[in-house]
């Protein structure tokens, strides 16, 4: 079915009429910024300046036409170049103010101007002009080559006539493409870039080279975010910290930003403040994301979003990559996650790329912002192709109703190279007149109006916390891990309710802690290339979806966390028991703060959950927090905390427990008097908790009187009990394990060459285990003196358990053997002299009586005494010709007994995570066959690794362990 949005009006008969005299009308004009044609004046319009951009239809070296990608956004396609009007009217004077620029550029074509520009936006006074422009490629370099010039910001003052780009530094211009600008409230430019100035400074921090992260997509791609400049070019900053685009930032009436996404298949809109704070959700991650209609070959996007005056966002929708334009069409997210998308368009307009729309197409559009309800527009009229024959010409032709039927041109006839002019397109009387004149091989878009705008956004203040940003810090506040899209989440404990749970002992409560994960830049193969081939990044490629971990804070009795975060990272979190084992689905929105930044949720969301708002916070049905806080300015059930100076105090009404704990300590009664913890700060009567770690878990509310929970710490310095510090081989360094030196920088970064593998290897007191396949009792005390092929004296041996912990790789750039089979499984194997070996094929009899696990075979002669199957259902031998049904014979005459696969046996661990992992961690439980044998570090370290998908690496860049 054909694919348009229905309009509620449609265009006046005078315009159809006047769109048709418009076809046979406009042949010629100017080439130098449109023909100016001689139509009378709008007399509506008032003298206001036009810019718009004029570029040859975009052809690739073949001559076949290249189409906008919203997923490109540095793409190039040279010629685009910026114009004035003094007034949109047709017959208004035209001047070129970007080929200045370029006039004594070394590789400048006069002839064919060899620069692009694109993404104009205009101040709200009406006075200056912002755009992204592209220096023309040397042709002497690849068109990729670093070397060559980079999209940058550039600004032309109206009233001066002075054309300058923003980042006057080349050095500092040319470290990324600039696209999309807009201006700030405040007087900044907003843009989106690849250049991820902070995400590289972080690299450098955590001693990994500088690159440009690629998107999770793509590795081709990298990705374009956030950034702000001020005016005169200096203070870069980077605003948004995701694993792919952000892109086409736009300001809303209330000053904050609106901008597209790209988060796995989505692509969507997000809101943030103009500092990079306050992230949430906007509009359409269903909306605009529709299964691919069955008339369509890709999922319509919207290209270059604007604001309206009312609010709403209107765009081009069209199928990405495969369309120079489509239809108009508007969203509204002011009071809605989700909605239709609504055609702006006057007639209807079709997007389907095999069909021809009868009403034309739209390539941009832009408000005027003058209270009439008009748009600057884009639009290329219907138009066929009378194919040339034995009699006639090729000619144009309208696109009458006998000429297009259900958008299918009549025989004869084909759709006509697009026409795409400038048009002022008033919705409120249907009705259209021409500023810009189609030409044809050309386009004519991106037009907006140079006046003063009642559209003058509001300035948001930052709200940041100078003390966490001086230490490059954000604070993350949950109000409780159980609410889960508003409703109380017992997490299969019993509790009927969260008073219920709060009343619970800690033991009988299922959330202990929280884990924070923070996102691994996915690396580029140009930064691979550069690097040792024995890296991990280079030896197995599996560079995607990395996590490292940032530390663990403890959750309170009502579910709350107080924590801080690094800043400026992409980070995630997970809920955990008591072991330090995830309780909780995969959260997979990346979340970020900035420094200074103090973000509150409520809870969790379930992702299966498509009717409850999710990470927005501005929508009435956005579901309020189940926990209330204090209900009174008394203590919580049984507790008691202090001021700094030991006086008991009691919450303030509405404050969670983390909250409370935020800014108060504990006390406990000792045989010397009190003793108070200190305020960990930063301000005197704060005590803000930063990650740890290792996990520790310690009472700090049980009220004097009564009995408080008892303590434990998993810490990696009792990874190797009697061992210092610096002697433990650790995947955080060793200030990082001291909860004094912690800081933004640190990182838990596992490597199973490095962590896990030396586990299975470290010396340890003996342990007596019978395995219960072999009916063997085995003592030793190291895991791989029972799991490997051979015994202390190296005679063979079937591994205990059928589970081989060597550390032997098969090739260099293969995992060792010991993880695959933890993580993949392995075939059974039999101490059956096969090829010098442990057996994984079996014959299915024998002759003689060596193996009281095979059966004897059984043979069947023919009337010769020859060997037969004939009339054997299974026949347990080999065939010599399957056809004749002659068996194969070995030296003394007896057939070949089949050989049959041992079986394949299931992985005792799993990368879904820890609690997916039972039938290796119940081991180690109590009357576990191997209870004690590894320690608590040892298993939390363990369930740490698994939890983050058992990767065989956490840091490319590390060198693998030779084998």
């Amino acid at each position: 079915m054909t694919q348009f949005v229905t309009p509620s009006f449609f265009l006046s008969p005078w315009l159809v009429f006047g769109s048709l005299l418009t076809l046979t009308a406009c042949g010629g004009g100017s080439s130098g910024g449109g023909s100016n044609g001689g139509q009378d004046p709008d007399p509506v319009v008032v003298d206001i300046p036009v810019a718009y951009i004029q570029r040859p239809i975009p052809l690739d070296e073949d001559g076949e036409p290249v189409y906008p990608d919203v997923f490109m956004p540095d793409s190039f396609n040279p010629g685009g170049e910026l114009y004035l009007k003094a007034r949109a009217t047709t017959q208004a004077e035209v001047v070129n103010i970007t080929r200045a620029a370029f006039a004594e550029h070394e590789f400048f074509d006069a002839e064919n101007p060899n620069y692009d520009v694109k993404d104009v936006a205009v101040d709200s006074a009406g006075t200056r002009l912002l755009f992204a422009m592209r220096a023309p490629l040397d042709p002497d370099l690849d068109e990729d080559d670093e070397d060559q010039p980079t999209w940058n910001i550039w600004e032309y003052h109206l009233a001066t006539k002075v054309l300058r780009r923003v980042i006057s530094s080349d050095f500092e211009a040319e470290k990324g493409h600039d696209v999309s600008p807009r201006y700030l409230p405040d007087g900044r430019i907003i843009f989106s870039s690849n250049r991820q100035k902070r995400s590289k400074e972080i690299l450098l921090d955590e001693g990994k080279p500088q690159f440009g992260a690629v998107t999770t997509q793509d590795n081709d791609i990298t990705s374009f975010l956030l950034h702000s400049v001020k005016d005169d070019g200096t203070d870069i900053q980077q605003l948004s910290y995701h694993l792919s685009h952000d892109l086409q930032p736009q300001v809303m009436p209330d000053g904050r930003l609106v901008f597209m996404r790209w988060s796995g298949e989505q692509l969507s809109f997000y809101s943030a403040n103009p500092d990079g704070t306050d992230v949430q959700r906007y509009f359409g991650d269903e909306s605009l994301n529709q299964p691919i209609a069955d008339d369509m070959t890709e999922v319509p996007r919207l290209l270059r979003p604007q604001i309206l005056p009312d609010g709403r966002i209107a765009a081009i929708y069209l199928q990405n990559g495969l369309q120079l334009g489509g239809d108009m069409v508007v969203v509204d997210g002011a009071d809605a996650l989700e909605g239709a998308v609504q055609s702006l368009s006057v007639k209807p307009v079709n997007i389907a790329t095999d069909l021809v729309s009868l009403h034309g197409r739209f390539a941009s559009l832009s408000p005027l912002y003058d209270g009439t309800n008009r748009l600057l527009v884009s639009w290329s009229q219907c138009r066929l192709l009378q194919t040339e024959t034995a009699t006639t010409a090729a000619r144009l032709q309208p696109c009458l109703p006998t000429l297009l039927i259900d958008g299918v041109p009549a025989e004869g006839y084909e759709e006509a190279p697009p026409f795409y002019g400038l048009w002022i397109y008033d919705l409120n009387n249907q009705t259209q007149l021409p500023v810009v004149l189609a030409e044809d091989g050309k386009v004519f878009t991106e037009a907006l109006a140079l006046e003063q705008s009642a559209y003058n956004p509001a300035f948001i203040q930052p709200t940041t916390d100078p003390d966490l940003a001086a230490r490059n810090l954000g604070l993350l506040h949950i109000r409780s891990v159980y609410d889960l899209d508003g409703a109380f989440n017992a997490m299969n404990s019993g509790a009927a309710d969260l008073q219920a749970m709060i009343a619970r002992p800690a033991d009988q409560r299922p959330a202990r802690f929280i884990r924070l994960v923070k996102a691994v830049s996915r690396i580029d193969d140009d930064t691979l290339d550069d690097q040792d081939d024995n890296i991990y990044g280079n030896l197995f490629n599996g560079n995607n979806g990395i996590q490292e971990i940032l530390g663990y804070a403890p959750v309170e009795a009502d579910g709350s966390v107080m924590v801080t975060v690094p800043a400026d990272v992409a980070f995630s979190l997970e809920i955990l028991d008591r072991d330090g084992r995830q309780i909780s689905a995969n959260h997979n929105t990346y979340l970020q703060l900035r420094p200074g930044e103090q973000m509150t949720c409520n809870g969790c969301h379930a992702a299966n959950n498509e009717t409850a708002v999710h990470g927005r916070n501005d929508l009435p049905e956005s579901p309020a927090s189940i926990n209330p806080g204090a209900l009174s300015a008394i203590n919580f059930p049984n507790t008691q905390r202090y001021e700094r100076l030991g006086v008991p105090i009691a919450p303030e009404m509405g404050e969670t427990m983390a909250e409370f704990a935020a800014r108060s300590t504990f006390c406990e009664e000792t045989v010397n008097g009190q003793v108070c913890g200190p305020m960990a700060g930063p301000a005197q009567d704060q005590n803000l908790r930063n990650p740890t770690v290792d996990l520790l878990f310690r009472d700090l509310w049980t009220a004097p009187g009564l009995t408080p929970a008892e303590a434990f710490s998993y810490r990696y310095n009792d990874l190797v009990p009697g061992a210092t510090a610096d002697q433990i081989l650790a995947p955080t360094p060793a200030a990082c394990r001291e909860e004094a030196s912690w800081n933004a920088n640190c990182r838990v970064v596992i490597n199973y060459e490095y962590h896990i593998q030396p586990l299975w290897e470290r010396e340890r007191e003996p342990m007596t285990v019978t395995d219960p396949e072999l009916a063997i009792a085995r003592t030793a005390n190291t895991c791989v003196a029972c799991h490997s092929p051979a015994d202390a004296d190296g005679n063979l041996q079937v591994p205990a358990m059928q589970l081989n912990l060597l550390r032997a790789k098969e090739n260099a750039n293969t995992e060792m053997r010991s993880y695959l089979q933890l993580l993949n499984g392995n075939q059974r194997q039999i101490q059956f002299l096969y090829e010098g070996g442990l057996a994984v094929l079996l014959p299915v009899c024998e002759f003689e009586d060596n193996y009281n696990f095979i059966p004897q075979c059984e043979v069947l002669l023919d009337e010769e005494g020859i060997p037969t199957c004939e009339g054997v259902v299974d026949c347990p031998f080999e065939f010599a010709n399957e056809e004749t049904g002659e068996l194969q014979l070995d030296a003394l005459g007896n057939p070949v007994p089949r050989m049959e696969n041992t079986g394949f046996l299931p992985p005792p661990m799993s990368r879904g995570g820890a609690n997916a992992s039972n039938r290796f961690f119940d081991k180690f439980e109590n009357n576990g066959t191997h209870m004690g044998f590894l320690n608590a570090a040892e298993l939390k370290l363990l369930s740490e690794w698994l939890d983050t998908n058992g990767r065989y690496y956490t840091n490319p860049f590390e060198l693998a362990v030779p084998n």
